[in-house]
């Protein structure tokens, strides 16, 4: 396991998740996560790989196979977003952005203490700057910072793309189970957070009674979004499942497979809410490679589609 720091000059990035109704904006608090899910995308994004020389100057030679041994937290976000926010003249606010800041699109923000510790103060200088936030994290630590996020310019999500916390252990060994996200959502509605969950990525085994049980849970926390999408495994995460022993991974590693997978996992999930009475709070995440395998119209309407959600 590799820790340490780094420095960067730009703590605020403009994002292109607003394709996905998620964000205008992101802070990304660290390089690497310790987590290391085998199906995350990240390790295979520009922010990872051309960073190649940097990783292998910290001892991290193959940082995309590595994903999940190594952390390297930005101990200067707090204060060099200050400074940006402070300077900072326009904000995007797009429709389907909706001016929001993301934490985080290439790390869990809550992962561990030193992370959680972080993140907290990030939230807090974006709070003091009237900015709209949205924390999408895997870990229940959030639940100790209850008193600031319980805020009407905060939302508050977790990925659980299923419910079962064996099948969670074979995915994503490091993350908490499903059971203690769901736990820490039930807190975080007692407590007046604003949430929403990302049921994704979902494996292709997913059945319609899976889809069916797991909204039926899910809304029990009354969600304002799920945002959905399968495991996409035609990155270096196809490797690194298959080197974990998900043998599932080799079913979706071509463009036709996958694209075959998500249309079958959209019509289940899209009956399994029909029959929940949820069809309103979910929000598909479609690729535009889906392009010749969906109608155009269809997948033109959901990229940069707005999520119901509403903000003040």
């Amino acid at each position: 396991m590799t820790k340490g720091t780094e420095t960067i000059v730009n703590p605020l990035q403009k994002s292109k998740l607003n394709k996905k109704g998620l964000c205008d904006y992101v802070v990304n608090i660290a390089s690497g996560c310790l987590h290391g899910c085998s199906f995350c995308y990240v390790p295979s994004t520009p922010a990872i790989r051309t960073k190649q020389k940097e990783f292998a100057a910290k001892g991290v030679n193959d940082p995309q196979m590595e994903w999940g041994k190594y952390l390297f937290i930005r101990e200067n976000i707090p204060e060099a977003l200050s400074g940006e926010l402070a300077r900072r003249k326009t904000w995007q606010t797009t429709p389907s952005g909706k001016g929001v800041v993301l934490l985080c699109s290439g790390t869990d923000p809550y992962q561990n203490h030193q992370a959680a510790t972080i993140t907290r103060q990030t939230v807090e200088i974006l709070l003091e700057h009237e900015k709209k936030i949205r924390v999408l994290t895997r870990s229940p630590l959030w639940v100790r910072d209850l008193d600031i996020l319980a805020n009407r310019n905060v939302t508050v999500g977790m990925s659980i793309p299923y419910l079962n916390d064996e099948l969670s252990r074979k995915i994503e060994p490091h993350a908490p189970p499903p059971s203690k996200r769901y736990q820490a959502l039930k807190e975080g509605k007692k407590a007046g957070c604003r949430l929403f969950v990302a049921m994704a990525p979902t494996p292709p085994a997913m059945t319609l009674e899976d889809f069916k049980v797991n909204l039926d849970k899910l809304m029990e926390i009354d969600p304002e979004v799920i945002f959905w999408e399968p495991i996409n495994a035609r990155g270096s995460n196809g490797k690194r499942m298959l080197a974990a022993g998900l043998d599932f991974a080799g079913s979706v590693m071509t463009k036709q497979s996958w694209a075959e997978n998500f249309l079958h996992q959209w019509e289940l999930i899209e009956t399994a809410a029909r029959s929940v009475g949820c069809l309103d709070k979910l929000h598909f995440w479609p690729d535009p490679e889906l392009k010749g395998y969906l109608e155009q119209q269809t997948l033109d309407s959901w990229l940069y589609r707005p999520t119901i959600e509403q903000w003040s």
